[in-house]
């Protein structure tokens, strides 16, 4: 069975190692982000946060992974996570118009029967409002730890992931041939649960 490409938007802590973990899979990878400068040192092997064996993985799985500030490329995905840390200044406060942001851009270059996945962190009651199908939209939680990202995004303990009801048998059989190659432990429960 050939593999399916993947998309992985936001190239930050969760999109860089997300992506990388993907790559170590075999999967081919697309990783968008709208800044050049770091797409640029990324495809210079320079990353601008450090993670154990993560500049070797990204080294060893390069010819997998498309880095591009092209959304255009992200329509040759079956699956787009919105990969991009969310912003939280001094004060912990989150910064949702950003991630919104980023949606909005690449939402008009998707496929629409591309599954969305948001893996950044939100609250309760941010996917529903995502103007994408609820059939095709899902949640993924986030679990990377700094220092121990990359071991956790290629072998997570197990994975939560949002869903809407209205979800058909044949979508959820298109994203677990992506992520069962992580982990058989995967528990479905709604967007808000999740």
């Amino acid at each position: 069975m050939k593999k399916i490409k993947i998309g992985f938007v936001g190239a930050s802590h969760l999109g860089v190692c997300s992506a990388i973990a993907a790559a170590e899979k075999n999967f081919n990878i697309v990783l968008f982000d709208t800044s050049s400068k770091i797409i640029k040192n990324l495809n210079r092997l320079k990353i601008d946060f450090y993670e154990p064996k993560l500049k070797e993985l990204l080294k060893k799985n390069k010819k997998k992974i498309l880095l591009t500030n092209n959304a255009n490329f992200l329509k040759e995905c079956k699956i787009v996570y919105i990969s991009h840390d969310t912003p939280t200044n001094d004060n912990n406060v989150s910064n949702f118009n950003s991630i919104n942001n980023i949606i909005n851009k690449v939402i008009k270059h998707l496929n629409k029967n591309t599954l969305m996945v948001i893996m950044c962190q939100a609250y309760p009651g941010f996917t529903e409002k995502i103007n994408w199908n609820k059939g095709k939209l899902f949640y993924q939680v986030e679990t990377l730890i700094f220092g121990k990202a990359i071991k956790r995004a290629i072998k997570p303990e197990q994975i939560i992931i949002g869903k809407s009801k209205s979800c058909k048998k044949e979508t959820i059989k298109l994203l677990e041939s992506f992520v069962k190659k992580f982990s058989n432990n995967i528990k479905y429960m709604s967007y808000k649960s999740s």
